[in-house]
């Protein structure tokens, strides 16, 4: 004898919608976008990690009066944008007496001060083709909001 499940007819899957196949698409395509994004920024802060710190002995090293073509062999290719970013938020600039600079960020000494990083900056003269300065900074207050502290220049 057949039961009465056999003359029911099956469920068929239901079938999605034009409206939400579309909106399924888009939303893993801004996924897939925001992956991209990721990785890109990641690419560039690894690439820029490279070029972004010196430790104390090779700040140290670059002698005021030293050969350019010296000093650039100890220091990294380029400088870092965001050491150079907090050195202008510090009063430092990127030219110097009519010397190009580059800056650093401390990859083994800490600031002084809780919330503070340290930049080096190391500067160009362009017509004698040597080390014309170097500084120390140590800029305060990362934080957007709150009371500005001291930032100190070290020679």
């Amino acid at each position: 004898m057949a039961s009465t499940e056999d003359h029911l007819p099956k469920p068929q899957p239901q079938r999605m919608s034009r409206r939400a196949k579309t909106v399924l698409n888009v939303a893993a395509g801004g996924v897939l976008l925001l992956v991209v994004a990721v990785a890109i920024g990641a690419c560039w802060l690894f690439r820029e990690s490279e070029n972004m710190a010196i430790t104390k002995a090779t700040y140290d090293a670059v002698v005021v009066g030293q050969p350019e073509s010296e000093a650039k062999r100890l220091l990294p290719h380029g400088q870092s944008k965001i050491a150079a970013k907090l050195a202008r938020k510090g009063g430092l600039t990127a030219k110097q007496d009519n010397a190009a600079c580059r800056h650093y960020l401390s990859r083994d000494e800490q600031a002084a001060h809780a919330g503070h990083l340290l930049v080096y900056q190391v500067c160009f003269a362009a017509e004698s083709k040597s080390v014309a300065a170097k500084s120390r900074l140590e800029v305060g207050n990362l934080a957007p909001r709150g009371p500005r502290s001291a930032d100190r220049l070290e020679h």
